[in-house]
């Protein structure tokens, strides 16, 4: 091997723990997740409203469902449904979700849920909510950020795990 300035500063460095490369970027901390609650849902028979610019539209009622957590607990009125897109452009079909449902906490409070995401190749679907309420008591929803974990039970159920992101 022939002994050079670069070689030899290259042995130093390494044996040193330093290397010559510009270190990259440090990654930022992830935030942390805060469990919210689950729901159950019971939707009714779907609508097909048919095929538009940006697919096929998919039309679901919402009839019924429950949901309790840390800090809610409650009912799902027969308000709402979704509106899914069966993407026209994707040929694996992929299903955009938009929901809007109404809980009704066991105190009273209307809370109403919005939902958007996208299907899993699991069958699964990754969702983002947002929340609208004037209750007092659960007015913090209006300005938190969501996320959930969307998975079929039946033909006409299914179930969302949904958590609170927090700072890092």
């Amino acid at each position: 091997m022939k002994f050079t300035f670069v070689n030899v500063l290259t042995s130093v460095m390494a044996i040193a723990g330093l290397s010559h490369a510009a270190p990259g970027p440090k990654p930022p901390k992830a935030p942390g997740l805060t469990y919210l609650y689950s729901v159950n849902i019971t939707g009714g028979d779907a609508a097909f409203p048919g095929a538009g610019p940006r697919g096929f539209r998919i039309v679901v009622p919402i009839l019924s469902g429950s949901f309790s957590g840390p800090k809610l607990k409650g009912t799902v009125l027969p308000i709402g449904g979704d509106w899914a897109l069966i993407d026209a452009n994707n040929p694996n079909g992929t299903l955009t979700i938009d929901v809007r449902q109404t809980f009704r906490t066991d105190d009273g409070a209307d809370i109403q849920v919005f939902e958007t995401g996208t299907t899993q190749s699991d069958g699964s679907a990754y969702v983002r909510l947002s929340y609208e309420t004037g209750s007092a008591k659960y007015y913090w929803l209006n300005s938190i950020v969501a996320i959930g974990i969307l998975r079929p039970l039946s033909a006409n159920s299914l179930t969302i795990d949904a958590w609170q992101m927090n700072a890092p």
